[in-house]
């Protein structure tokens, strides 16, 4: 089954409570479409692994949700859609800054020590099928300044050296993600892509198999409240 290209559609909004949040609304009421991307300047209710609060410095940095349908997935593979986000999330920050990169699994983003940002899988489960999975991915791009409880905290403006534009970082993470994810879901010609993710050759500290249980919502039948209203929204 063709399905359209990761961040075909690509919406850009200035204030939002949380870019999984309104990926989840859109599941919900019906709205969603394999491959949407909800990039945010800001967001008031941010989370990471754990429910953990995500501070960002606002207009500065990648808070984005792709919206996914992992349709040739079992709910057993869920490692394999996290590892593919993760890659292509390595192979991005790679591009823009040699040298250093890592993934600690299962979420987490760092260079050398120092973390420079994570990923949220939400899966939405249907009568025992994997129907979607809400990949938040939020990576430090020009903050130098950081919540005071993170004790190792790095941007990729200061392992690079120069400032960046967030917004057009997020579209090209999008670029980057997709051959990794293809690769995943068993496309054909992405061999290499596949025997890395198996090999485990972008991973630092020990990667350990992750229960998909923690991480499944189960798709409400009736319809939730909307989430907080955005404050303005783009298009592209």
């Amino acid at each position: 089954m063709n399905l359209p290209t990761i961040g075909h559609s690509f919406e850009v909004f200035d204030t939002i409570n949380s870019t999984n949040m309104y990926a989840m609304q859109c599941i919900r009421e019906g709205m969603a479409v394999h491959g949407s991307v909800y990039f945010a300047h800001e967001q008031t209710q941010g989370r990471g692994q754990w429910g953990k609060k995500w501070w960002s410095e606002p207009g500065e940095n990648i808070q984005l949700t792709m919206v996914l349908q992992p349709l040739q997935l079992a709910p057993s593979q869920y490692f394999r859609l996290s590892a593919a986000i993760a890659a292509g999330a390595y192979d991005f920050l790679h591009h823009h800054a040699q040298g250093g990169w890592n993934i600690k699994w299962p979420n987490d983003l760092y260079w050398g020590d120092r973390k420079a940002g994570g990923i949220l899988i939400e899966n939405v489960m249907q009568q025992n099928q994997w129907r979607w999975a809400v990949c938040g991915i939020g990576i430090n791009v020009n903050s130098t300044r950081f919540d005071p409880a993170l004790p190792n905290p790095t941007s990729l403006s200061l392992v690079a050296g120069r400032r960046f534009n967030a917004e057009l970082l997020g579209r090209s993470l999008c670029v980057f993600v997709k051959p990794p994810l293809a690769a995943a879901d068993g496309a054909p010609g992405l061999e290499p892509h596949s025997q890395r993710l198996q090999s485990g050759a972008v991973w630092g500290g020990a990667a350990a198999q992750a229960s998909s249980a923690k991480h499944n919502s189960t798709l409400p039948h009736t319809k939730c409240k909307r989430a907080r209203p955005v404050d303005s929204r783009r298009k592209w």
